[in-house]
């Protein structure tokens, strides 16, 4: 089995310049959407180029967003709000994942596997020269590996 049999190609996707209030946007768009069903929510993000620049999870955004905050004993709507208001301009190259592992159509699955073990991923892109083509959920990985405990 190969990364082109376990991949989505349908991706949800994110340019570096975008700002952190359009990824949250995009991100609360796709959840829930039957494509990502089971998969780690986040965006591939592209430089300006179209070429993988790094990945955009929630955890991000989540630790954007605490930067610097102290402890907090009652956080409040207007907390977060504040909090949402300081990070909202921010573009995505700032704050993104800057991941240089990816893998082509035709790495083995055992591989692409390694690398989940290894990096503690949550996904990885799938590229073809410069040109991302696709992402493997590490929850895809799983059910691709294990089908024939659920026949």
């Amino acid at each position: 089995m190969r990364a082109k049999d376990v991949m989505v190609s349908d991706i949800p996707v994110i340019s570096t310049k975008n700002t952190v209030a359009e990824a949250v946007r995009i991100l609360k768009s796709n959840f829930g959407d039957e494509s990502f069903l089971n998969a780690a929510p986040g965006l591939v993000v592209l430089n300006d180029r179209g070429a993988l620049a790094g990945i955009l999870t929630p955890l991000s955004i989540i630790t954007a967003l605490l930067e610097g905050v102290g402890a907090v004993s009652e956080p409040d709507g207007r907390f977060f709000a504040d909090l949402c208001e300081r990070v909202k301009d921010l573009p995505i190259e700032e704050i993104m994942e800057h991941q240089a592992i990816s893998v082509t159509e035709d790495a083995l699955v055992t591989d692409v596997a390694d690398l989940f073990i290894k990096h503690r991923f949550q996904r990885v892109p799938v590229v073809d020269g410069n040109k991302v083509v696709g992402i493997i959920y590490r929850s895809r990985l799983l059910f691709s590996m294990t089908e024939s405990l659920t026949v």
